[in-house]
């Protein structure tokens, strides 16, 4: 499928390194509004730039628009690329609010067209083959209880992070994290395996904080936003998982599943290649030593994930993309070309990316939240892992 990249900051550096080796899609072109960072951006890899939006979609080659912009872009340009005929994959959020995300979901399915978002690092190996051991191994890891997630991602005020640059020169986007929040900006890699492994959220209760609101302004910002949640998410089944967003706690992206008869863990959700882990329960000697080493080590290593290494069977091998982890940002692209095509299951849709920009929204709004909120959106389709 011929795909274009509208947006050519920080995140598409990320999309280009990950591009090459994946079948079925081939790039027609970038398109920044920024004439200096799309010249630099296109410089740099190598592709045709589009002088402009309008002349991007004037070209019938292209299938599908890749929306890489700032999130408050997000709707007007998928938008405009739905309008045009085009399937699109957004970086997240769908929309900053249900209402954008909604309308973008409606006109995809009035028009026919496919709409997912990022994240996509559900599709990881690593994550199917937790929702495979959770599902096929019930008598050995027992039935699934409650989840730990966390999206910490250390004092990011202070790793002065206005030097980060991508390869080809692109700023971090400093002041858009810093307004947007992290947890409307990262929340998503979380939610996005706990649907995955327990289908969808079902009440979401959430308290949200901004511990640093002099950040904005040291960026040039105006817009004060979370830069704490912490939330709780029910799923049916019985099952609930706590989830931290911040930029202040020591950074931390750390998955454990507790069952019946020990905890599956996965120490970095970023990372493809992150080893799965399991530790047993129980009074045996394996048990009580792994413990005792955990507890032993904590203070040198807080957070250390023992227990035996469960085998994943690796698929595509992710290189580590510049600057940032062994994540493969251009996956979900290829899955939803692949979908587009009849090529593949579906693992991405809208109703995915709409239900978790609602579970999202509410773990940024921890005042709405804090009694407790139900959600209204669900799924067209099971996510789930089947093995």
């Amino acid at each position: 499928m011929r795909i274009a990249l509208v947006g050519c900051g920080y995140v598409a550096d990320m999309y280009m390194q990950t591009l090459p080796g994946l079948t079925g899609l081939s790039l027609a072109g970038a398109y920044d509004h920024d004439p200096d960072r799309l010249q630099a951006f296109c410089k740099f890899h190598a592709i045709p730039a589009y002088a402009s939006m309008d002349a991007l979609l004037a070209d019938d080659s292209v299938q599908m628009v890749v929306n890489l912009t700032n999130p408050r872009s997000h709707h007007a340009v998928s938008r405009r690329a739905l309008e045009s005929g085009r399937h699109v994959y957004s970086e997240k959020p769908l929309g900053m609010t249900m209402d954008e995300a909604r309308d973008l979901v409606d006109l995809a399915r009035t028009r026919g067209l496919w709409l997912a978002a990022a994240p996509c690092n559900h599709l990881s190996d690593v994550v199917q083959a937790m929702g495979h051991f959770l599902r096929t191994d019930r008598a050995r890891f027992g039935r699934p209880l409650m989840a730990q997630a966390e999206m910490d991602d250390g004092l990011v005020p202070f790793l002065r992070p206005e030097t980060w640059r991508s390869i080809s020169g692109a700023p971090w986007p400093a002041r858009d994290e810093f307004e947007v929040g992290c947890t409307l900006e990262h929340a998503g890699y979380q939610i996005t395996p706990l649907v995955s492994l327990f289908g969808p959220v079902r009440r979401v209760t959430a308290f949200s904080t901004c511990l640093l609101p002099d950040k904005v302004r040291a960026v040039g910002g105006s817009v004060i936003s979370p830069d704490l949640s912490v939330g709780m998410l029910e799923f049916d089944g019985n099952i609930v998982a706590r989830i931290t967003n911040s930029i202040i706690a020591p950074s931390s992206r750390t998955l454990r599943v507790v069952c019946e008869h020990g905890v599956l863990s996965m120490a970095d959700v970023w990372e493809y290649h992150t080893p799965l882990r399991f530790s047993p329960t129980g009074m045996t000697l394996p048990a009580r030593l792994t413990r005792k080493a955990e507890k032993y080590l904590s203070p040198l290593l807080p957070g250390l994930l023992l227990g035996r290494r469960l085998p994943v069977r690796h698929g595509r091998q992710v290189p580590r993309t510049q600057g940032g982890h062994h994540m493969d940002f251009s996956r979900g692209v290829a899955q939803l070309a692949a979908q587009a095509e009849r090529q593949a299951t579906v693992r991405m849709d809208a109703a995915l990316a709409l239900h978790v920009t609602e579970v999202t929204l509410a773990l940024q709004d921890g005042a709405r939240s804090a009694g407790g909120v139900t959600m209204q959106t669900d799924l067209q389709h099971d996510h789930a892992f089947k093995g």
